[in-house]
C-alpha cells in the first residue's frame, strides 16, 4: 500500500474516531497521541502488584503501512520484556507480519501490548537473555530494577505532555 491512499487516510481516520469513541475500552493505565498522521506514541504505566508498577513504559507505533500490514511496535528507552527483542521491537500475534489481520483495530494493538507487558509469554520468548538468571536476579526482580529506573520523573514528564495533547487537541 502506498503511503497516504485514500483508503488508508479514511482507515486512519476511523481509528481516530473509534479511540476516542471507545476509551473505555482503552486500558485505564494508557495514554497516547499522535505524534504525526502515520505515528502513534503510547505510555503505559506498570500496574500496581505487577513486576512493571510504576513504570513509565512509552511505545512508538509506526502507521505508515497499516492497515494492509502489520504496525511496527518499538518501546523506546532501553525497555526489557521477555516478548520485546532486543532492539525494542515488539513480538506479539496482533502485529506479527504472519498472523496480522487488517480488521484488527488500535484499540485492540493497545489493549493487546498492555495485556503482553503485564501477562508476558514465556513459551515463546523474544528475548531469551533477559530470561537468565543473573546474579541471583530472575525475571521479575530484573523488571522490579527497570520499574524503578523507568518510574524517574524525567520519564513522568511524558504523560504530562500526553494529557496535555489529549485534553487540547
Amino acid at each position: 500500500m502506498q503511503k497516504g491512499n485514500k483508503i488508508q487516510k479514511a482507515r486512519l481516520q476511523f481509528e481516530r474516531d473509534n479511540l476516542e469513541e471507545n476509551a473505555d475500552s482503552i486500558p485505564p493505565n494508557c495514554k497516547y497521541r499522535f505524534d504525526t498522521e502515520y505515528n502513534l506514541v503510547v505510555q503505559y504505566i506498570g500496574l500496581k502488584g505487577e513486576p512493571h508498577e510504576g513504570a513509565h513504559i512509552i511505545v512508538d507505533i509506526d502507521l505508515s503501512n497499516f492497515p494492509q500490514q502489520a504496525p511496527i511496535i518499538h518501546f523506546r528507552n532501553d525497555f526489557k520484556h521477555v516478548n520485546v527483542y532486543p532492539l525494542g521491537k515488539l513480538c506479539m500475534y496482533l502485529t506479527n507480519a504472519e498472523t496480522f489481520v487488517s480488521g484488527t483495530t488500535l484499540v485492540e494493538i493497545l489493549s493487546g501490548i498492555n495485556q503482553v507487558i503485564h501477562k508476558p509469554t514465556f513459551a515463546d520468548p523474544a528475548n531469551t537473555s533477559i530470561m537468565i538468571n543473573e546474579n541471583g536476579k530472575g525475571y521479575d526482580e530484573k523488571m522490579r530494577d527497570q520499574a524503578k529506573r523507568l518510574s524517574d520523573p524525567k520519564y513522568k514528564s511524558i504523560i504530562i505532555e500526553l494529557k496535555y495533547i489529549l485534553i487540547y487537541s
